[in-house]
């Protein structure tokens, strides 16, 4: 059932309810849609009540006339929660998503059951000096054809632009206001991380994906979480190995 709910500050947010049980918030990665996780809206919802939202200023959502934030889009999750009347969730965020789940984890614990996040980091500089540099240039070029390979980026992202847009021209201007966040946030610190004390699975491909420093790095400052390192699985383990995906995050649920 897809619905919309209009945020204080005016955006309009797309998302889908499905199933029923238990809430379990889906948040997809950048540039993406919620469709980019249709195969674990489908599994989900045959045991909870999935809440699939397209993120402020992707997908089906509407634009904003302010600079794109985890933070912003972690408030826009708080409110939905609250016109949804549901006062606590667990929840599940991929890249992008995984990084507003965890501030939503930060910034109000009380409202997180549980936290999944895959290949997300707690602070920027858990990319590499090279991958920041190569952020802050990105560049989209309709006329090459490598630009728009669907199973490249940014390529693979063009379709989920254009369920909220009637062409490409601003496409080049959303991929630099994206890059402009992921190359200067998040910015929690270890400390920050001690605080949260919420049960948290922190979700990891073994090659190109977030690095497994950063990633034991997070692991160990959460109090309370555990690390699955998917063998041969990258940033995109839930397109890859959805299986193995669904049965970590199932018993990690079901604990």
């Amino acid at each position: 059932m897809a619905e919309t709910y209009k945020t204080s500050d005016g955006i309009i947010l797309d998302y889908e309810i499905k199933g029923s049980g238990e809430t379990l918030v889906l948040l997809h990665s950048g540039m993406m849609s919620r469709d980019d996780m249709r195969m674990q809206i489908e599994y989900f919802s045959n045991t909870y009540q999935v809440i699939a939202i397209d993120s402020r200023e992707q997908g089906r959502s509407s634009e904003s006339p302010k600079q794109i934030t985890y933070d912003l889009m972690s408030n826009d999750v708080i409110e939905l929660l609250d016109h949804l009347n549901i006062k606590q969730t667990n929840i599940f965020g991929q890249s992008d998503g995984g990084i507003t789940a965890l501030l939503t984890a930060h910034y109000h614990p009380t409202r997180i059951k549980k936290l999944i996040i895959h290949g997300a980091v707690y602070n920027y500089t858990g990319y590499s000096p090279e991958t920041i540099a190569a952020m802050k240039q990105y560049s989209w070029d309709a006329n090459n054809p490598e630009d728009i390979d669907p199973t490249r980026f940014p390529g693979m992202a063009i379709k989920s632009y254009l369920l909220g847009r009637k062409d490409l021209t601003d496409f080049q201007k959303h991929l630099h206001e994206m890059a402009s966040m992921w190359s200067s946030s998040p910015n929690l610190t270890a400390k920050d991380l001690n605080k949260i004390s919420i049960p948290t699975l922190i979700i990891v491909g073994d090659h190109w994906d977030v690095s497994l420093r950063h990633s034991i790095e997070m692991h160990e400052e959460l109090s309370n979480s555990e690390l699955f390192v998917a063998p041969g699985a990258t940033h995109y383990i839930h397109k890859e190995k959805p299986d193995l995906l669904h049965k970590v995050i199932s018993d990690f649920l079901n604990q």
